[in-house]
């Protein structure tokens, strides 16, 4: 009877043990699962919120390269304007004012010509070789608008094609009023569509990103890489025109594009000084393969962890009747697992590229100093630093070259001295931060001083750099809080550690600013 009511527990507490192991087994591929999923749900969206900041500074970019484009010519305008007003009483000298075109056309490489148009629309006067006989320019939009309008502001028209060489153009006139703001005719300058065309196409994109250029309404200009038949097509019903300028200037998001129906991730930014909107978009798909392939290794460890768990679970039912075994396989698996998610832990506040602590942890860490420090009525001290003109160095070199630039001022910034409670973080990317728990201002600025030199003596070769140098060099900015600060907070230290890293760009770049400096800047 003691053998069988033996027997029976040792068969209850076997089938016990089956089903603890069993949901244990559960609980923690479930776990795993969760995770890691978590995990690359987060690493998508900073993917994405890089994406659109990324296609928010190209698109800034484009705008203000328009912008320089339509204000040189608008000067060479204005000149010509003053000159033909000038003539208008005693008559216009067609041929001088032509090879004043000419001249001003030469100086100008987006120019397609310059024109002058009388009142009723005869040619008088063009930077090309002759005067075309039998055309009249009075039905162009450019001309009727400069008519109907007294006000003497500049136009930009849509695209349209020239009756002199069949060149597509981008029509920008003047209205030329005589003393009495009378009508007296159109000077018009044609900007080459090639012109955009071509510089577009020095920026590296996928075949399925896109780079606009259009009109404040809604009419295209240039769209790469859009056949030329997209060009003069009407965005003002799509996602841009009808909510996202409605309330910004420039900005991100995510939208089905009007050009194709695909979907991208888009930037843009509005001119402050002419009728031009820029859009960048990246498309998601292509977007999504290429985050897919950078984390084959990631996924492949998960599933290689599950494998190895669901192996041990298998392993340890097998030996679950040995009691004795099953405690010590037991440990064995709990110990592993507490590893694994050690590491699993470390993986998800490192940074992969760099081997520094992540964004996350900086976070992290940075909240408890501040907590720390108020109990302790200590101060706490920040730095910020970024490449200078790091931009520029991956375009020349290429994201490869630009990775390993990362991991040599990482490792710079690593090796200097610092203390054990110290952190060195990756802040987002170009950006890193240093946060110095206890530490005053002085101390901040040795230790960004350090930093700067630190990376200096690397001698990274940056041609593209605008600075003297022609090497990688960093700026830095420092903030500290003090314990008599009131309302101490990470997002105040970050903010004020980013405008004495702003003061330091602003002073020339390739060194180390303060707050306070900043502050004084701008007092």
């Amino acid at each position: 009877m003691k053998q069988k009511n033996a027997r029976e527990q040792a068969g209850l507490l076997y089938h016990s043990l089956i089903r603890s192991i069993t949901f244990a087994g559960i609980v923690l591929i479930a776990a795993v699962l969760g995770i890691s999923i978590w995990t690359l749900r987060q690493d998508w969206n900073d993917t994405v919120r890089q994406s659109e900041e990324t296609a928010t500074n190209l698109a800034l970019s484009q705008a203000r390269q328009a912008e320089d484009t339509f204000l040189q010519t608008e000067l060479a305008m204005r000149e010509m304007q003053r000159d033909v007003e000038s003539q208008l009483v005693t008559g216009i000298n067609s041929r001088n004012l032509s090879q004043t075109m000419r001249e001003l056309q030469g100086r100008l490489p987006q120019l397609h010509g310059l024109f002058y148009y009388d009142a009723q629309g005869k040619w008088i006067a063009t930077s090309a070789s002759q005067i075309p006989a039998d055309i009249n320019n009075s039905d162009r939009e450019y001309f009727r608008f400069q008519r109907d309008n007294p006000r003497n502001s500049i136009h930009l028209g849509p695209v349209i094609r020239s009756r002199s060489t069949g060149d597509l153009v981008i029509p920008v006139s003047l209205r030329i009023s005589d003393a009495l703001r009378g009508f007296q005719g159109v000077l018009l300058a044609t900007v080459k569509v090639d012109y955009f065309r071509h510089f577009y196409a020095y920026y590296e994109m996928g075949p399925k990103d896109v780079l606009v250029l259009m009109l404040a309404d809604s009419s295209v200009l240039y769209a790469r890489p859009m056949p030329d038949s997209f060009i003069g097509k009407d965005l003002s019903s799509s996602h841009l025109f009808q909510q996202m300028l409605q309330g910004t200037n420039r900005g991100s998001g995510q939208w089905t594009s009007a050009l194709d129906g695909k979907p991208r991730i888009f930037g843009f930014a509005r001119s402050d000084r002419y009728p031009l909107v820029v859009a960048a978009g990246y498309d998601t798909h292509s977007l999504f393969i290429k985050w897919m392939k950078g984390r084959v290794q990631d996924v492949s460890l998960s599933l290689a962890l599950l494998s190895a768990i669901v192996a041990m679970g298998v392993f340890v039912l097998r030996q679950a009747r040995h009691s004795l075994h099953y405690q010590l396989e037991l440990t064995n698996l709990r110990d592993e697992l507490s590893a694994a998610n050690y590491a699993l832990n470390r993986l998800a506040h490192a940074d992969a590229l760099t081997g520094l602590a992540n964004r996350r942890a900086f976070d992290r860490y940075l909240e408890e100093c501040i907590l720390a420090a108020d109990t302790h009525n200590e101060p706490v001290s920040l730095v910020m630093i970024d490449i200078d003109y790091f931009k520029r160095y991956n375009d020349t070199y290429g994201h490869v070259a630009g990775d390993e630039c990362l991991k040599r001022v990482a490792l710079a910034i690593n090796a200097i001295s610092l203390r054990g409670t110290d952190l060195v973080a990756r802040y987002g990317g170009e950006e890193f931060a240093i946060v110095l728990p206890g530490a005053d201002i002085e101390h901040a600025m040795s230790v960004a001083a350090a930093a700067v030199q630190a990376v200096r003596g690397q001698d990274i070769i940056h041609d593209s750099s605008l600075l003297a140098s022609q090497r990688v060099t960093l700026s830095a900015g420092c903030a500290s809080l003090n314990t008599e600060r009131e309302n101490r907070s990470a997002q105040l230290l970050i903010r004020q550690a980013d405008m004495a890293l702003y003061s330091a760009k602003q002073a020339g770049r390739n060194q180390v600013k303060s707050d306070e400096s900043y502050l004084n800047t701008h007092s």
